[in-house]
């Protein structure tokens, strides 16, 4: 059978503004995201042209369906195994809304009911649902907690939202939820008294001084000062996406092979994905950000520094530091220091764009050259190009 959800398939006439949210389990391994798209009614033709693997680089889809559209289009042509349906909870006692849900159900779809609230409305549809998604910011932990416990004789998988800090983490584990989506991916973990790794920063202070180095032997000498970093340039430069002969046997073979803007990008990305004891999805976030950030610079010249702003929005988290703090670790240009704590400048503003469109937050981009429909083409290149270059460090 045709998957219209297929890959490769051509994008729409009208540009669909989409943003993807990584659901993670407890071992903060990637269950797959959650897409955002502005304005249900189009939801299905829209994923339908632009392909869902597209968007979500091979994981499981989270697709949010509302009720109308459930009754309008009728059963969803998606592989069971690729996708998790949102459903609302609203009204259980729905008769329509609970036919369309069941009949999604006898066709082997995965449901999660989306803003679950417990009580006996809501109980026929719990009977047909795999999970349920319960809001913190809705409930508050004590509410959380009751919600939980009404729940408890049912056999569902249990998703956090809104779980944006390590703290809302902690507790939304404690309760006992096995899924969490928020913005704690790239919030740090802060422990009063905890010393920052001295390797990770020394290699985040060599990327920082990257960034400076404008003349070819002072970016060839900062490299060649970092052991670790030089290693991973050249693994990369002999890596099979360059198909050569002859091995790379130096940093200055693989700068000239490269080119310098491009060992700047590669080198900040490699140390990146390097660093111990984070999410392989925080490297992906944070290249997504940088490589949208790059697209929506409206001068060549400051295509670089957009993409350094974006990659290190995560160095919060990086360092298990405040913003503030974990830039004053490091010798970066003010003008990347003020993008990254004010957002000040044409960086910060992209920045802050990016940031207001991964919550679905579109009307954040009207302040853009160009709009919505250019950052959503932006952001469409950007994960498809993030999940390649992440993949890539993973072989």
């Amino acid at each position: 059978m045709h998957n219209p959800f297929a890959a490769g398939s051509k994008a729409p006439a009208r540009e669909v503004l989409v943003a993807r949210q990584p659901v993670l389990d407890a071992e903060m391994n990637l269950l797959g995201f959650e897409l955002l798209v502005d304005g249900t009614a189009v939801v299905i033709d829209a994923l339908s042209e632009i392909g869902l693997e597209a968007l979500t680089g091979g994981h499981a889809a989270w697709l949010p369906l509302g009720r109308d559209l459930l009754l309008d289009v009728g059963p969803v042509p998606v592989r069971s195994d690729r996708v998790v349906l949102q459903v609302p909870a609203g009204d259980g006692e729905d008769p329509a809304l609970f036919e369309a849900v069941e009949q999604l159900v006898g066709r082997g779809a995965c449901i999660a009911l989306d803003a679950v609230t417990a009580g006996p409305g809501i109980e026929p549809l719990l009977g047909l649902a795999w999970g349920a998604k319960l809001d913190l910011g809705v409930h508050g932990p004590d509410g959380l907690r009751a919600q939980v416990a009404a729940l408890a004789r049912r056999d569902l998988v249990l998703i956090a939202t809104s779980v944006d800090t390590q703290a809302d983490l902690a507790l939304c584990r404690e309760i006992g939820f096995a899924a969490f989506q928020g913005a704690f991916v790239a919030e740090p973990e802060i422990v009063p008294g905890r010393a920052v790794p001295t390797q990770s920063l020394d290699s985040l202070g060599s990327l920082a001084e990257l960034q400076t180095s404008i003349e070819f032997e002072d970016l060839e000498q900062a490299i060649v000062r970092d052991v670790g970093l030089s290693h991973k340039l050249l693994r990369y430069a002999n890596s099979a996406l360059f198909a050569r002969s002859q091995k790379v046997g130096s940093v200055r073979e693989a700068m000239t092979l490269l080119g310098a803007n491009n060992v700047r990008r590669w080198a900040t990305v490699l140390v990146m994905g390097g660093m111990p004891d984070q999410p392989h999805v925080l490297l992906v976030t944070a290249l997504v950000r940088a490589r949208t950030c790059e697209l929506l610079s409206d001068d060549t010249a400051r295509r670089d520094r957009a993409f350094t702003v974006g990659m290190f929005s995560v160095i919060n988290r990086l360092l298990g530091l405040p913003m503030r703090e974990a830039l004053e670790t490091l010798p970066l240009s003010e003008d990347v220091t003020s993008a990254l704590l004010r957002g000040e400048g044409p960086e910060g503003r992209s920045l802050r764009t990016v940031l207001a469109w991964e919550l679905g937050d579109f009307t954040a981009a009207e302040a853009i050259q160009g709009g919505p429909e250019r950052v959503g083409r932006a952001y469409r290149e950007a994960v498809a190009w993030a999940d390649d270059a992440a993949a890539s460090l993973q072989r």
